[in-house]
C-alpha cells in the first residue's frame, strides 16, 4: 500500500464527480443494463481508491464521538454493499447504481481530498 500522497495522487477527483452525477442523475426512464454495468464497474474503482483515504481521515476524529461513530458505521457498510453486486434486474441495478454514487460521494467527502483542492 502506497503512501497517503502516492494514494491521493492516484485519485481524479472531477473524474470521480463525474461518476457520482452520472449515477445520481434523476432517470425518466432506465437505460440498458449495459449501461449501468459499465457505470457500476466505474464506481466500484473509484470506492476501491477512496476507502484507504477516508479510512484515515476519519480514524483521525476524535474517538468515541457521535461523528466518529456514524461514519466508521457507513464505512463498514461498504464491504456489504459491493458484496451485493449489481443484481440480475434492470431496476435492481439501477437502485444499486444510485446507492453506490451516494456511497463514492460519502468516501469524497471524507477522504481529506476537499482540503487539497481548495489550496
Amino acid at each position: 500500500m502506497g503512501t497517503d500522497k502516492t494514494l491521493r495522487a492516484d485519485v481524479d477527483v472531477d473524474e470521480i464527480e463525474a461518476a457520482i452525477v452520472r449515477a445520481l442523475v434523476k432517470r425518466t426512464a432506465l437505460p440498458p443494463y449495459e449501461e449501468l454495468r459499465d457505470l457500476y464497474n466505474a464506481l466500484v474503482e473509484h470506492v476501491q481508491a477512496l476507502m484507504p483515504l477516508a479510512e484515515k481521515q476519519i480514524a483521525r476524529l476524535n474517538r468515541g464521538t457521535v461523528v466518529w461513530y456514524e461514519k466508521q458505521s457507513r464505512l463498514k457498510t461498504i464491504p456489504h454493499e459491493l458484496a451485493q453486486g449489481l443484481g440480475s434486474g434492470l431496476q435492481s441495478a439501477d437502485w444499486h447504481v444510485r446507492s453506490l454514487g451516494y456511497t463514492l460521494q460519502f468516501l469524497l467527502d471524507n477522504a481529506g481530498l476537499a482540503q487539497e483542492r481548495d489550496r
